[in-house]
């Protein structure tokens, strides 16, 4: 069983407080919120009803998270958002953004979508 990471963070602000490993294991077994916060002890000590948390499939985000300078659960969204390094004459001071992974998925499907209406376009331009 493949089990991903969860994302503990403070509803309020978003800062992340702990991220669970992801688990491959045959004996693995999904946790609770109430057995993750007695088990971890960067957890304990926290009020339940202060942090939420954000379930990952597994191997989600991983170069993200390798890549990123830092990252936060946006309270509004409940949606991760990542800092990344910037690049020259990149703003110095970057902003949270959707992660890369999502960026270049839907780049692909956009793509995708304007090759099928060009080919469907020279389809009907040639038959004229």
């Amino acid at each position: 069983m493949k089990i991903g990471p969860k994302v503990y963070y403070r509803k309020t602000t978003g800062e992340v407080i702990y991220i669970t490993s992801q688990v491959e294991s045959p004996w693995a077994v999904e946790t609770t919120k109430e057995e993750d916060m007695n088990f971890y002890q960067q957890l304990k000590g926290y009020d339940p009803e202060q942090l939420d948390v954000l379930k990952l499939e597994f191997d989600k985000y991983t170069e993200d998270f390798r890549i990123a300078k830092s990252y936060w659960i946006n309270p509004e969204t409940k949606q991760i958002e990542f800092v990344y390094p910037p690049k020259d004459g990149d703003d110095p001071d970057p902003v949270p953004q959707k992660p890369l992974t999502d960026q270049v998925s839907e780049l692909k499907t956009r793509q995708d979508s304007t090759e099928a209406a060009m080919l469907a376009l020279m389809d009907v331009t040639t038959k004229s």
